[in-house]
């Protein structure tokens, strides 16, 4: 008995201990600037087919609409399940660009980006008016 609370003691203060070097590791990993987060969402962005207006490339889309976007790095609310548990790692970038010619339509949408540049989710809705923040 004492040999198996002893094995068993042993095997816990090792799960414990790398459940504390993960934690460390995890948490100095580099991430990605907002700078870098934004131009994810831009490449993302220009693909989409809303509205009248077609950008051709990322630098027209930011310089047509100069402060169109923002990261957040904490309270992601709308996140759905998979995304959920990454929230740590996770920065949502805010986009608000112009898609519409005469009409002054604008897109707002967000997108959720992981540590690694990946897009896991994103959401947008069609708008009269820029969304300012």
């Amino acid at each position: 008995m004492k040999k198996l609370l002893s094995g068993v003691l042993i095997f816990a203060s090792i799960i414990v201990a790398a459940l504390v070097v993960w934690t460390v590791v995890y948490n100095y990993r580099e991430r990605l600037s907002d700078r870098q987060l934004i131009a994810i969402a831009v490449d993302d962005a220009i693909k989409s087919t809303h509205g009248s207006i077609k950008y051709s490339s990322a630098d027209e889309l930011m310089r047509l609409n100069p402060g169109c976007c923002i990261v957040r790095h904490s309270g992601h609310e709308w996140l759905s399940f998979p995304a959920r548990l990454y929230e740590d790692g996770l920065s949502v970038v805010q986009m608000s660009y112009r898609i519409g010619g005469m009409s002054q339509a604008y897109y707002f949408k967000e997108f959720a980006i992981d540590a690694n540049g990946k897009i896991l989710d994103t959401r947008g809705i069609e708008e009269n008016t820029r969304t300012r923040w």
